[in-house]
């Protein structure tokens, strides 16, 4: 047994198209298992009307694939079956492509995102049924399966940042190619058999953006522990560029938020009246979560007053007139 993915017809040395091979493969794999004569009947006229294209064993109005349609035990419903399963092999029949599509751009790592999936035959239609296994980037993530539209909807969730790789597998598609026996004898008839099945693969490489943080700022006086409102502070990123700026509000808090994880500096821009410039400080901002800074400003030492010098005048000696 091989497969075969061209034919040539002995009646006309033609060979068959490429359309043609995979619409009767599709046939041979969906029905070719027959469980009545009407079935058989119908499989053999379709089959033959692709691959002997132009010849009287093709419908639709070969004179013998006609004849042979209407055999005294061949059932009406034959001819019904061989178009039917012919118009079905148009829409259904491979090559097969699997697609996917994200529903939106911004994945974040530990958060579910829905997929949309389908399998599309070569004449663009989507198949319906068709069970599809997936793997996120090296990992199983379960099957699921296209409805009656031929759409398939789940959810992924990455593990973490960084790109992730989504694959779809569909195992169990018609076959695309011819499944025959080619006897010993040149001039004898090759055997096509019933059954096959072919398989199609997509990967999509996909964004995991990083969950954004943020720096909280306490504010303090340091002798007395008392918040202090309306300081500045900027917040730099590791290459030293302004992140945010901003003050503190009555309770000495001010919140830097959508950071991207990552080392910043929070530097004290202008302190209140009385107060010295605090040290700048790194702090580091991880996935998702929000860095705690306390800063404690210290007054201003007051300036020693002057203290009076003592002044000593000398007595002039007194002159007579």
């Amino acid at each position: 047994m091989q497969e075969n993915t061209a034919w040539t017809s002995k009646a006309t040395g033609k060979s068959a198209t490429a359309q043609d091979i995979a619409r009767a493969a599709y046939v041979l794999s969906k029905y070719g298992d027959t469980k009545s004569d009407a079935q058989a009947a119908a499989v053999d006229a379709a089959v033959y009307s692709y691959l002997e294209a132009g010849t009287t064993y093709a419908l639709p109005n070969g004179k013998r694939a006609l004849q042979r349609l209407t055999y005294p035990n061949v059932p009406v419903e034959a001819k019904r079956f061989a178009t039917g399963y012919m118009a079905e092999a148009a829409m259904f029949a491979g090559p097969y492509k699997v697609n996917i599509k994200p529903a939106g751009t911004a994945l974040k790592p530990g958060a579910k995102s829905a997929v949309t999936l389908d399998v599309t035959s070569a004449s663009g239609h989507k198949i319906p049924g068709v069970t599809l296994d997936l793997n996120l980037s090296g990992a199983a993530a379960g099957t699921v399966t296209t409805n009656a539209d031929g759409v398939a909807t789940t959810s992924i969730t990455p593990a973490k940042a960084g790109d992730t790789i989504l694959k779809a597998t569909a195992k169990s598609l018609p076959g695309n190619a011819l499944r025959t026996i080619t006897p010993a004898n040149a001039k004898a008839q090759r055997m096509l058999l019933a059954g096959g099945v072919s398989s199609a693969q997509a990967q999509l490489q996909l964004k995991v953006d990083a969950l954004k943080g943020g720096i909280k700022v306490t504010k303090t006086a340091a002798e007395s522990g008392k918040p202090l409102a309306g300081v500045e502070f900027t917040i730099r990123d590791a290459a030293g560029r302004t992140a945010a700026t901003g003050k503190t509000d009555s309770a000495g808090h001010w919140q830097a938020d959508n950071l991207a994880p990552g080392t910043y500096t929070v530097h004290e821009v202008k302190a209140v009246e009385g107060y010295q410039l605090a040290a700048d400080q790194q702090t580091t901002v991880l996935d998702g979560a929000t860095a705690a800074v306390a800063v404690k400003d210290v007054k201003i030492p007051d300036q020693p007053k002057p203290q009076p010098r003592p002044v000593t005048i000398s007595v002039l000696p007194q002159t007579g007139a």
